[in-house]
């Protein structure tokens, strides 16, 4: 089946790749589109000297802009050239609801949406999301914010791509616990919860070797422990992750605010990497994992650092319950399984 799909270009990740490489592995012929590429390449000469003329927040907004204008053109152009018999958009804040139902002529079968974080959030998605044949959200809760408007949304969990994680190899400098994110809580538009801060700030204070990588950790005031553990605003690519995650007993996961029953993408990829996770609990966990054979949790703050020390001091366990979370991730949560069910979906409207 000839498919279209249109998704996200990020410096952090490879969603839209990894979503290309299951269809692909499903047997579509697959043309992918990744929007806002545009905004991380070198500005040029001729941008320097606009950004010199105008002043950086009139040249960033207009890059912005003149960036989602050339993808709205260029997802119809290839729409056009391509005639998709499916066509799939990841995300998409992005698209005008003028090219989305555009999209829908264009397609010569169904036009479906995955939205990977909360739609409220992005005015654009919300009043396109009823042009859409069927919409899948990552965290069933969502599902909420669009039922408003008359929307029913299907809950698609997130999944890893096995080959990017894959490895054996592991950084030379051994920690305790190691946590790869942003700290969110003071960036931009999203929820302003210091519930993944607290939650990594007691892990800092229980006196563990603890590293951390990620955005927003620098600008915490000194009082916080976890400012000394801060290695760099980011660890890339997702290998280096992978070798991170490997020399580190315990790779910690605690999800952002928005994921409130759905577990996000590291909760795949760790297992994925040959790593032992400890994550905290999402309701929907129970449908996709064996919580505590296959998938190690804790609840809160109060209660991280008892579960950090105790499988710190069972290694086993932790061996026990990365090999079986691995298998589980390789044989029902890759993207393969997912795009599958995704088309499937699809095909039964």
């Amino acid at each position: 089946m000839r498919v279209l799909l249109i998704g996200p270009h990020w410096d952090t990740g490879r969603w839209t790749e990894y979503c290309a490489h299951g269809l692909a592995a499903n047997g579509h012929d697959v043309r992918m589109y990744r929007y806002s590429e545009r905004l991380d390449r070198r500005v040029g000469y001729w941008g320097r000297l606009r950004r010199r003329l105008f002043g950086v927040e009139r040249f960033h907004v207009e890059r912005l802009f003149e960036a989602a204008r050339a993808d709205n053109l260029a997802v119809l152009r290839l729409a056009a050239d391509h005639r998709p018999q499916l066509t799939i958009v990841l995300k998409g804040e992005v698209l005008l609801p003028e090219t989305v139902d555009r999209l829908r002529t264009q397609t010569d079968g169904p036009l479906v949406q995955w939205c990977g974080d909360s739609p409220s959030w992005f005015p654009q998605i919300v009043s396109a999301a009823h042009l859409y044949d069927r919409f899948f959200v990552a965290d069933p809760s969502h599902g909420a914010d669009l039922a408003a408007h008359g929307v029913h949304t299907s809950f698609l969990p997130h999944a890893a791509h096995p080959p990017t994680w894959a490895g054996t190899s592991a950084d030379a400098e051994y920690v305790d616990v190691i946590f790869v994110g942003d700290a969110r809580h003071n960036m931009g538009h999203l929820p302003a919860s210091r519930a993944r801060v607290d939650i990594v700030e007691a892990v800092a204070r229980s006196g563990v070797m603890l590293a951390v990588w990620g955005r927003g950790w620098e600008k915490l005031d000194l009082r916080y422990y976890v400012g000394t553990a801060h290695r760099g605003l980011t660890l890339l690519p997702a290998a280096a992750v992978a070798r991170a995650y490997r020399g580190a007993a315990i790779v910690l996961n605690v999800h952002h605010a928005q994921m409130r029953e759905g577990p996000n993408m590291r909760t795949f990829e760790v297992p994925a990497a040959g790593a032992f996770q400890l994550t905290d609990y999402k309701p929907r966990m129970d449908d996709l994992f064996d919580v505590g054979r296959e998938l190690a949790v804790y609840h809160d703050e109060t209660d991280v650092v008892d579960a950090v020390r105790h499988y710190l001091g069972d290694a086993e366990a932790r061996k026990a319950i990365t090999q079986a979370g691995r298998r589980r991730v390789e044989r029902d949560h890759t993207y393969a399984v997912r795009m599958r069910q995704l088309v499937e979906a699809a095909r039964d409207g």
